[in-house]
């Protein structure tokens, strides 16, 4: 572990038989930047979700790299905190992987734009790419005469709500309160390197007057 991460309460310990941190509070701008690609994010979004282990193979089927090109970027995640290796199952003949952690933060105080713009870039792109495939998907199906569910939900919804200051808090806990719910629902099973996922984005944008406005 290097010193480019905060994690708090105790640190896991290389073996995994540590207590594992809450919450790794990215801090350098290095570490930031050590995420800019598709690969690793995939790779932080799986172990920090699912808070078990995988080997390098597992982890290579996806995203589409071959195993030794995913120990080279666990490797680099290592580096920077994000992921230790775990407590060897099995025949141990394939080093496992886990996360630092229980959630992973973005310290928006850093004074680097550049590594932060880096970062929500491919994260977006990311997305962008998920809602393109789904789009595609959507319209083979339109074609084949695939009706769909009606509880199907959304690719993208957007939109304003107007709370005051005491509503604002209590609509962003309600919302993330309920994708914990949900994260802690899942079982082993559902856990798995095999299971559907179902990937989410949440931007909460409050509305803040010009400068201009809050100087009047």
């Amino acid at each position: 572990m290097t010193g480019n991460t905060h994690q708090e309460h105790a640190l896991a310990t290389q073996d995994g038989s540590g207590t594992v941190p809450h919450v790794v509070s990215i801090t350098d701008p290095q570490a930031i930047r050590a995420l800019a690609h598709d690969a690793r994010l995939i790779v932080l979004d799986e172990l920090f979700a699912s808070q078990t282990t995988r080997t390098a193979t597992e982890l290579a089927s996806l995203c589409d790299l071959t195993p030794s090109a995913m120990s080279y970027h666990l490797r680099a995640l290592e580096k920077y905190g994000y992921v230790i290796r775990a407590a060897s199952e099995g025949d141990a003949r394939e080093r496992r992987w886990r996360a630092a952690g229980e959630r992973l933060e973005l310290n928006t105080q850093i004074d680097s734009a550049n590594a932060k713009t880096a970062y929500l870039n491919v994260q977006l792109n990311a997305f962008r790419t998920r809602l393109n495939d789904e789009v595609q998907r959507r319209e083979a199906e339109a074609k084949a005469g695939i009706a769909p569910s009606p509880d199907r939900p959304p690719m993208l919804t957007s939109g304003l709500v107007f709370l005051s200051e005491e509503k604002q808090l209590q609509f962003n806990r309600r919302l993330l309160d309920l994708v914990y719910e949900y994260e802690a629902m899942a079982t082993a099973e559902e856990r798995s390197i095999d299971s559907q996922r179902m990937f989410y984005l949440i931007s909460l944008l409050p509305e803040y007057p010009s400068v201009g406005e809050a100087k009047s």
